[in-house]
């Protein structure tokens, strides 16, 4: 059995630290996070739609705190799935793929799906400082669906090669 390169085992070893500590960080610090998204909503009342009615922005604020809320527990809870499926798919990809340029777009697509879990940590800013539904569009947009589709290609890719091997009886 052959290993992949140390920096996708190190980016996903990364990834699975920093879920992990988001998830201490989380549960300890729950009331300064509300705090702290509550100053940050407060900070920027035009993007959230605040209008200065007591009744119609403690509801605007607080979806917009549970959203942020929300994309730190996705945050942890993706770092920590995500984090050994990239260490297990390249450690396949080194295992049986015989093409060495195959292998090489393989590690490349997994070591930027592994960053997608931080996407949802710019979901959370993205949150707070662009009003909920800016941020949900911008953080999907531009960070977490092309962070997320370079994993599921490399993964179909993966097993693609898998059943092409199979099928002229040699490994991919």
């Amino acid at each position: 059995m052959r290993r992949p390169p140390l920096v996708v085992v190190f980016v996903a070893l990364l990834v699975i630290a920093l879920g992990e500590t988001a998830g201490a960080v989380i549960s300890q610090l729950r009331p300064q996070i509300v705090r702290y998204a509550q100053a940050r909503v407060a900070a920027n009342p035009r993007p959230h739609g605040l209008a200065g009615s007591p009744e119609y922005d403690v509801e605007i604020t607080a979806r917009a705190v549970y959203s942020a809320e929300a994309g730190l527990s996705f945050f942890h809870t993706h770092a920590q799935g995500l984090g050994p499926l990239v260490i297990f798919a390249s450690t396949v990809t080194a295992s049986i793929v015989r093409w060495r340029w195959a292998r090489g777009a393989l590690y490349a697509l997994f070591g930027l799906g592994a960053f997608f879990p931080l996407g949802y940590l710019a979901y959370s800013v993205a949150v707070l400082e662009r009003g909920r539904d800016a941020g949900i569009e911008l953080a999907e947009r531009y960070v977490l669906t092309p962070l997320g589709s370079a994993a599921i290609v490399g993964l179909v890719a993966l097993a693609v090669l898998i059943v092409a091997g199979r099928r002229r009886g040699e490994t991919a």
